[in-house]
């Protein structure tokens, strides 16, 4: 039978490993937690173990893409102080993806399209028609050109009032007939349209409006009279007669 006695210094070292040991299997793992959190907290990658340090999120992917909530517009408008940037895709009327460019208070939802080409400093469009309620501005209004475009024409056989869409129109008469001008504010200032009379039947002018020679008619066959609406009157001139 054997004794096995030990000093004290020999229990105080053997104390002390054990608490390393403690101490180690304690703390190891939150320092690893520690670690993994801050690599999050740094770039997050999904499908990739190596984010692009520009981003905070970096999705990789060559079989899947990445889909953003769909609504349709008027939940879009529904939403509830959307923040500067933020995007959704819309599901009905112009379907797209949509940006708030604007603020929490003021939502600016844009559409993200490609219809739109640039090319140096020109711009292009062949999706369809342009429209604007607005106004367009030539760069330079003394030099600013338009080129491509021709005036849409009406054929005309009764008479009728001019209207807000005779604007920019050539009216081509084909009959004698009476074109009335409508009272003064009712058509926009710089209203203009040229009428043509095409046939042998003269077109003949109704209403308040003026001329250098008080004439009321178009002159004859291919005879062209312009009609101007400025400062309040209407101005006829052109090739006319009584």
């Amino acid at each position: 039978m054997y004794s096995l006695i030990l000093t004290q210094t020999e229990v105080d070292m053997d104390s002390k490993k054990k608490n390393t040991r403690v101490l180690k299997i304690f703390f190891l793992p939150i320092i690893s937690v520690l670690f993994f959190a801050q690599s999050i907290h740094a770039q997050t990658g999904i499908g990739t173990t190596l984010p692009d340090a520009s981003a905070k999120l970096d999705i990789t992917s060559t079989t899947k893409g990445l889909l953003v909530p769909r609504m349709t517009s008027a939940q879009r408008a529904a939403i509830t102080s959307p923040a500067n940037g933020l995007l959704i895709y819309q599901t009905d009327g112009v379907i797209g993806f949509y940006l708030n460019s604007g603020t929490v208070g003021s939502p600016n939802w844009v559409r993200l399209n490609s219809e739109w080409t640039k090319t140096g400093n020109d711009i292009s469009y062949t999706a369809g028609n342009i429209s604007t309620t607005g106004n367009l501005t030539g760069g330079n209004v003394a030099t600013s050109k338009l080129s491509g475009f021709v005036s849409n024409t009406s054929s005309e056989s009764s008479s009728r009032t001019l209207t807000v869409a005779d604007n920019g129109m050539i009216l081509k008469s084909t009959a004698a007939l009476t074109l009335t001008l409508p009272a003064a504010g009712t058509l926009p200032e710089g209203f203009n349209c040229m009428v043509l009379q095409f046939g042998s039947g003269q077109v003949s002018f109704s209403g308040t409006f003026s001329n250098r020679n008080s004439f009321t008619k178009t002159a004859g066959q291919y005879a062209i009279a312009t009609v101007l609406y400025i400062g309040g009157t209407y101005i006829i001139s052109g090739e006319m007669s009584n």
